[in-house]
């Protein structure tokens, strides 16, 4: 009696393999299986640790000739947790160990995920994203451009699945203070590579938008990156989701209306009745890594990802994440020359503008949401509100005609509202960003000597900052403080800070510092060390820096020659 035999599916994929070694003159030996991302390894039954990472990008390294893997930082270790390293993957064409090994006629992208520890998804797309570049169907991008990969920038965090860092820190609100070593290293990366783009991953809640990208909000910085970066990138995205059924929007803030929570300050809750909500884009502030590298006229962006934040979960929203940013990377890579070209000269222009100093190109230090009159109203689609959920609690992941097939692979949870989706119109939709205080940039500014804590702040952000060789005394504004009301919680800005502008004639000291307006970081350093700005180092109580009334701001604008 004969048998039939019908081949595995595994043994049909060593003969495939087989029969490709023998075509390419190899021994089948030498036919390595592809690379799994930990969380793939893992079935998506757990979260990938920093051991993990390790181990991947080791293993990835040691396998694709265009990657290089390094150390940008490492984290301060706790009683429970130890120090652990903060890796930074670089992906050209060219292999590159350092920046002057780039090939900068293409753009470079920056990718940064996990700030917040308890997001899992950025890190697993990002680990994905890293792992098809490298040795995936999307190789060929590298072509036209290179990417940095810093996939996991909080382990600590990651590891406890929870927002903050080691230090209790919520990283994305500490791009000006630097006292997370996660946020150093992504400054690190970023003014010694100085890309072209930088896109920061994120997770929001179950939204019915699976994936969301948000572009720069902040009025100093160019008005066409943010132009170019709606017109074309975004609706790349927006084209290629849809053609996976994936629903985008731009990312956008809900809060109550007439409040502004975006500067992350601690504030003791407060008793109030129901109050109607407004929605905007994200924030102005340059504590947030978006801004405070695209105040530098970058390309940047934050994805938020939608997320139940629970592991059964974790495969469906990697792949959201996933889709997002291989869509965001090969319309930057489609648009390759457009996307040099543009920031190239923005930031080329901004040095001209620094050295030119017109009353009529003021740096913005203070700035509010505002409604735009042709578009009073936002209509968006949300899950509905008290919905029942749906047998089992499972949905199917795309719409599914009569007569398809249905496999288990099909279905995701349902979110936590039901399945049903209903129309949202917003009534009170700000849009607008529109400056309230503005000041005229100084040829730079003169910080005493003493002032260690505020030089390394700014060095670590990128600033330039010289000092004085010798004693002299030279041209400069003094501000007198005439009304002061401090800011009752650090990470604000004083609530009333009036200043009077006098010209003085400063003696400066060997050992003093010179920070001048004449550099990339000509936007900047006027927000970080003017005393009325809402963004700058006056807002927080570790550098003392507000007066009394009646008292001199220490900082000095230098208005002599250069």
């Amino acid at each position: 009696m004969k048998r039939a035999i019908r081949a595995s599916s595994f043994a049909l994929a060593m003969a495939g393999a087989f029969l490709q070694a023998a075509a390419a003159g190899q021994s089948p030996r030498q036919v390595r299986p592809p690379i799994k991302t930990p969380a793939e390894e893992a079935n998506y039954l757990a979260y990938t640790q920093a051991e993990a990472v390790a181990s991947f990008l080791s293993a990835l390294a040691a396998r694709t000739p265009e990657l290089r893997v390094s150390t940008a930082g490492r984290t301060l270790p706790t009683g429970e947790y130890g120090a652990r390293d903060i890796f930074l993957a670089v992906l050209a064409g060219r292999p590159a160990a350092a920046p002057a090994d780039l090939d900068r006629s293409k753009p470079t992208v920056l990718f940064t995920a996990a700030q917040h520890g308890n997001e899992q998804s950025a890190k697993e797309a990002a680990l994905w994203l890293l792992r098809d570049l490298a040795a995936g169907d999307l190789k060929p991008l590298l072509a036209k451009v290179n990417v940095l990969i810093m996939p996991q920038t909080n382990p600590y965090g990651n590891f406890r699945d929870v927002r903050a860092n080691e230090l209790g820190l919520d990283m994305n609100r500490d791009h000006v203070k630097l006292e997370a070593e996660g946020v150093r290293a992504i400054h690190r990366v970023f003014t010694a590579w100085r890309p072209e783009v930088t896109i920061d991953v994120h997770e929001k809640g179950d939204d019915y938008y699976r994936v969301s990208i948000g572009c720069v909000s902040n009025a100093n910085i160019a008005a066409p990156l943010q132009d170019f970066s709606r017109r074309v990138v975004l609706a790349d995205v927006e084209r290629a989701l849809k053609g996976k059924n994936i629903a985008f929007f731009e990312y956008l803030v809900t809060e109550e209306l007439g409040v502004d929570t975006s500067s992350g300050a601690a504030r003791p809750e407060e008793r109030r009745g129901p109050r109607e909500e407004m929605k905007r884009y994200s924030t102005t502030d340059l504590n947030d890594g978006r801004n405070s590298l695209g105040v530098f006229e970058t390309l940047s962006f934050i994805q938020e990802g939608a997320s139940r934040h629970d592991l059964e979960t974790l495969k469906a929203r990697t792949a959201w994440q996933y889709s997002g940013l291989r869509a965001f990377l090969e319309s930057v890579a489609g648009h390759a020359p457009e996307v040099v070209k543009l920031v190239g000269g923005l930031r080329a222009r901004l040095l001209q503008r620094a050295a030119s100093r017109a009353d009529n190109d003021p740096v913005h230090l203070r700035m509010e949401y505002a409604r735009d009159p042709a578009a009073p109203e936002l209509r968006l689609r949300r899950f509905a509100r008290g919905a029942a959920a749906p047998a089992a609690g499972r949905v199917l992941r795309v719409d599914k005609k009569a007569g398809e097939t249905v496999t288990a692979a099909d279905f995701v949870p349902a979110p936590p509202g039901g399945a049903g989706v209903e129309d949202e119109v917003v009534k009170h939709w700000f849009p607008n960003v529109r400056p309230t205080l503005s000041v005229t940039r100084p040829r730079g500014y003169i910080v005493r000597g003493g002032r260690l804590d505020i030089v390394e702040t700014l060095l670590a952000l990128g600033v330039e900052v010289g000092m004085f060789e010798r004693d002299a005394v030279v041209e400069a504004e003094a501000y007198e403080v005439t009304a002061v009301v401090p800011s009752a919680a650090d990470y604000e800005a004083p609530a009333t800070i009036d200043v009077a502008a006098r010209a003085v004639k400063a003696p400066v000291k060997k050992g003093d510092f010179y920070v001048g307006c004449v550099q990339p970081a000509a936007n900047l350093a006027p927000c970080l060390l003017e005393p009325q700005s809402a963004y700058g180092l006056v807002r927080y109580w570790k550098f003392n820096l507000v007066p009394e009334a009646g008292g001199l701001f220490e900082v000095l604008r230098y208005t002599g020659k250069d």
